[in-house]
């Protein structure tokens, strides 16, 4: 187990099993990454939080993981145009007017910036990651973005790029009617068991509370509630504001 999964394990109890698929689908930064990847599950389940804090330590960079909100990233220009300005280091600021590495109207045009980004300056074979949350959205926005997607590394000339698709909907929902590209490779996230949600609210203990009084107090509150209410960070909540 690398450094990094030891840190993960440690800070997200209950999540061994995926942090374990998601390191071993990562391996070395130029080893061929997967085309595309789904991770699913319930909500507060630990899916966008084990993902972005894995790509923090393992692209220390930052210039080969890009984290797109299919929520902020209401149309196919703006998803496009924030995956390359993650990919080329470039922010937006004053001194460039506020504007992107490239700009981006159509997929066609993603396609020939990618391809320049990485396959002309020799960077095709570095993996390069673009992370979708909420990916569920982008079924309401063309019938060929989610399959293009799905091929990106081939349609930008074999371009070791990796799409993670993490959503709280299961891909027999998800996948495109018309076909055109394979399953990807699929992580599911479940819910926390009584054991695990103790591990994880353990972790908000007051400084100056005994551990072991306050995790009687959570399992109380657990038992009174669990059956209407499974979701950690309800949970979490009603800890919080019954805790004397």
């Amino acid at each position: 187990m690398s450094t990094i999964g030891e840190h993960l394990l440690t800070k997200f109890p209950g999540r061994n099993d995926q942090i374990e698929q998601l390191l071993s689908l990562l391996g070395e930064p130029e080893d061929p990454a997967p085309p595309c990847v789904f991770v699913y599950g319930p909500s507060a389940t630990g899916k966008t939080a084990v993902i972005r804090d894995l790509f923090s330590e393992y692209d220390t960079s930052g210039d080969h993981y890009a984290y797109i909100n299919s929520v902020e990233c209401f149309t196919p220009r703006l998803l496009f145009e924030r995956t390359l300005n993650a990919w080329a280091g470039h922010v937006p600021s004053a001194d460039n007017r506020f504007s992107n590495y490239a700009r981006c109207d159509n997929l066609v045009d993603f396609v020939n910036s990618v391809r320049d980004l990485l396959v002309t300056s020799g960077k095709q074979h570095e993996a390069h990651y673009m992370v979708i949350d909420q990916a569920e959205r982008l079924r309401d926005r063309g019938p060929m973005l989610l399959t293009s997607l799905l091929r990106l590394s081939e349609l930008t000339g074999g371009a070791n790029i990796s799409v993670i698709l993490i959503s709280n909907v299961v891909w027999d929902k998800f996948r495109p009617r018309h076909g055109g590209a394979a399953d990807p490779l699929s992580i599911f996230f479940p819910y926390y068991t009584k054991q695990q949600i103790l591990l994880v609210l353990a972790k908000d203990c007051p400084l100056d509370e005994p551990q072991g009084f306050f995790l009687t107090f959570v399992d109380a509150v657990y038992e009174v509630f669990h059956r209407n209410c499974v979701d950690l960070n309800e949970l979490r909540h009603l800890v919080a504001m019954l805790y004397p």
